[in-house]
Parts: C-alpha cells; sequence; structure tokens
C-alpha cells in the first residue's frame, strides 16, 4: 500500500508535469522548471529510501539551475531588442 502523502506529492509532480509549456526559452519554462523543484522537493520529503530522497533533490536542483539559465537567456535576449 502506498503511503497517502506519497501518493498525493507523486500526483502534483504528474500534475505539474502535465504544464509544460511549449517554448523551452521562455520565462513561462522557467516558471514551470521552478515549479517542478518545488514538487520534487515535496516528493523527497516524503520518500522511504534515501537514495530516492537524494535523486529527487538533485532533479529538484537542476532544474532550479535550469530555470535560472532559461531566465538569463531571456533577459539577454530582452536587452538586445
Amino acid at each position: 500500500m502506498v503511503d497517502p502523502v506519497l501518493k498525493h506529492a507523486l500526483r502534483h509532480l504528474r500534475s505539474v508535469r502535465s504544464q509544460q509549456p511549449p517554448d523551452a526559452d521562455s520565462v513561462e519554462f522557467a516558471d514551470w522548471r521552478e515549479k517542478i523543484a518545488g514538487a520534487l522537493d515535496a516528493v523527497a520529503c516524503v520518500l522511504v529510501f534515501e537514495e530516492d530522497r537524494a535523486r529527487a533533490r538533485a532533479e529538484a536542483a537542476a532544474a532550479l539551475e535550469q530555470a535560472a539559465e532559461v531566465r538569463r537567456r531571456c533577459e539577454i535576449g530582452a536587452s538586445e531588442r
């Protein structure tokens, strides 16, 4: 049986993933990656095994780094216009 808290966290992650914007070089995409990071952190808090928690946290950190990079590219593009 799956813990209801874990089930809820996984459903939330799935829901956020389904909202991926089409343009990977947009502020909306960066916002979405930050939401993914938050959902992954929530999942990490309720996973049973430390290895799984570490992997979820690493994926969350990578999502935040990607969001920051996309935002930098968006700012550079806006300043060049």
